[in-house]
């Protein structure tokens, strides 16, 4: 009787769960949600442009610069936000973050003369990451910020001005490696930047070339998260800033580098309850979440949930902007507690920051149409999208948020046990989002399926015409009055012609 009662309870567990369809409603700008109710623009781009397409909303991107600027503002800091650039291709971001104070960091020499081209002049560039001959001769002779990232690079400068008869090349030096201070973290290796054990090295390089190098200060870049590490960093960085006065070269500016966080999910509660359905999916207490039981980082062992999460928090209390804000605010052991935006302003030091997700937050979406719906092989229902995994793929992020479906018709199939969407390619792993969803109907052919805010490292970071199916273009979009819409090939959009009520 007891197994009988045990057995029952179990079954009507069993039955709740196979009910249970948790969402992860995206947040989103009014103006996006405001574009998807138009049901017939949407197909109008879609049907006309192709499939997949990434939707620009340039404009936008002036409301997050803001933000990060009050930032600074609020604590009577000087300094500059750079734009990073690398999150994304988009030129109608490039033109119209130009139209503001905002500077931009390029990272290869396309992008550098990119950027040039959407109208940054050389005194707002800075040139990051690893750059051959070419990319550091066009940033020497520009009068670019070069970011320099080793030796090599500053004895080819060096070269560079002895064969141009250039002025001082400005020039930051980006440092890792630094300690941890009291918080222990495992030591992670990486390619980019001098170690901070080689500062005196350096600092003595600086000194010996002093008619060679407008030395604006040190650097560092973390990515979201990191929150344990910039303290320390922040701390070594400034030390090392008075070191080199005290040396007689004259370091004026702090650059802290980007990793500020992005909202994605619009709900914490929603967010956390799929985290907790997907706990669950993987113990086996409730159907499957994820595609052939992968789990997303987590795993079942002896009947424990052991590993973690390979997706980056959804839901953060605090925007990207609010992020820098709390870093800045926050106090330093090594400076009496001072916090840094204290220590930067009594010292006169500008403060450098080079956000890319967050200054894309809300910036773009990508549209793909339905091709069809069909089960696989073990019953699960798939949704097949005129896309695949490079045009919305990232090495940071996997996209858990839900997506936005557009129908065509008026829909009649129930999606009662959710889907899951996967491409157009020839491959088995060829998964959009792989886990599962739950919109009120399956979507069908030739319908509209929106993600939603993939401006940053999504849209088009590991974009390729594999198989020789379609890169996704993209197309500008300007709200003139709430619902009303213009629209622009990317590379057409011209802000200041907008302006000037001249067509372009």
């Amino acid at each position: 009787m007891t197994l009988a009662l045990e057995a029952g309870k179990q079954s009507a567990v069993s039955q709740e769960t196979s009910r249970r369809r948790p969402k992860v409603t995206p947040l989103m700008h009014s103006a996006i949600g405001r574009f998807l109710a138009n049901k017939q623009l949407v197909f109008a781009l879609l049907d006309g442009l192709g499939s997949p397409l990434n939707v620009v909303f340039p404009r936008h991107i002036l409301d997050t610069i803001a933000r990060f600027e009050d930032v600074y503002r609020n604590r009577q800091l000087q300094g500059k936000v750079f734009y990073t650039s690398k999150p994304n291709k988009s030129i109608s971001l490039k033109k119209q973050a130009a139209l503001t104070k905002v500077g931009l960091d390029v990272s290869s020499e396309g992008e550098l003369i990119t950027a040039l081209r959407s109208g940054f002049d050389a005194e707002r560039i800075e040139a990051t990451g690893p750059k051959n001959i070419d990319y550091l001769a066009l940033s020497a002779q520009q009068g670019i910020i070069v970011v320099v990232d080793n030796f090599t690079e500053f004895q080819q400068l060096v070269a560079l001005n002895n064969l141009t008869g250039k002025r001082k090349t400005r020039i930051l030096v980006r440092l890792n490696g630094f300690d941890s201070g009291p918080i222990k973290f495992t030591a992670t290796d990486g390619i980019l930047g001098f170690s901070v054990k080689d500062a005196p090295a350096v600092i003595d390089y600086l000194v010996e070339h002093k008619e060679d190098f407008d030395f604006l200060g040190f650097a560092f870049n973390f990515y979201a998260g990191d929150y344990s590490r910039r303290p320390s960093a922040i701390e070594a960085c400034l030390q090392l800033t008075f070191e080199c006065l005290r040396r007689g070269l004259t370091p004026k500016a702090l650059n802290i580098g980007g990793g500020y966080v992005v909202q994605y999910a619009a709900d914490q509660n929603e967010w956390n309850a799929y985290i907790e359905e997907l706990k669950a999916s993987v113990l086996g207490s409730r159907p499957s979440l994820t595609w052939n039981d992968s789990g997303l980082g987590f795993r079942r062992e002896d009947g424990l949930l052991k590993g973690a999460p390979n997706f980056l928090e959804h839901y953060h209390k605090k925007a990207g902007h609010e992020d820098l804000a709390a870093i800045l605010d926050n106090p330093l052991p090594a400076f009496d507690g001072y916090s840094t935006s204290r220590i930067l302003s009594d010292n006169m030091i500008e403060l450098y920051v080079e956000p890319g997700r967050a200054l894309v937050d809300q910036c773009a979406i990508t549209l793909s149409h339905v091709n069809m719906a069909k089960d696989s092989m073990m019953g699960h229902q798939l949704v097949v999208l005129d896309m695949n995994r490079s045009n919305l793929n990232s090495n940071q992020l996997q996209l858990m948020t839900d997506p936005v479906v557009v129908h065509r018709e008026a829909p009649t199939q129930l999606a009662d046990d959710g889907v899951m969407y996967v491409g157009n390619l020839c491959l088995s792993h060829d998964m959009i989002q792989y886990h599962k969803t739950f919109p009120d109907f399956v979507p069908q052919t030739g319908d509209a399926v929106a993600f939603i805010n993939t401006a940053a490292y999504q849209m088009d970071f590991s974009e390729t015409d594999v198989l020789r199916q379609r890169i996704a273009q993209k197309v500008a979009l300007v709200e003139s009055a709430p619902g009303q819409f213009r629209w622009f090939l990317d590379d057409l959009y011209n802000p200041l012609a907008l302006e000037m009520k001249i067509k372009p």
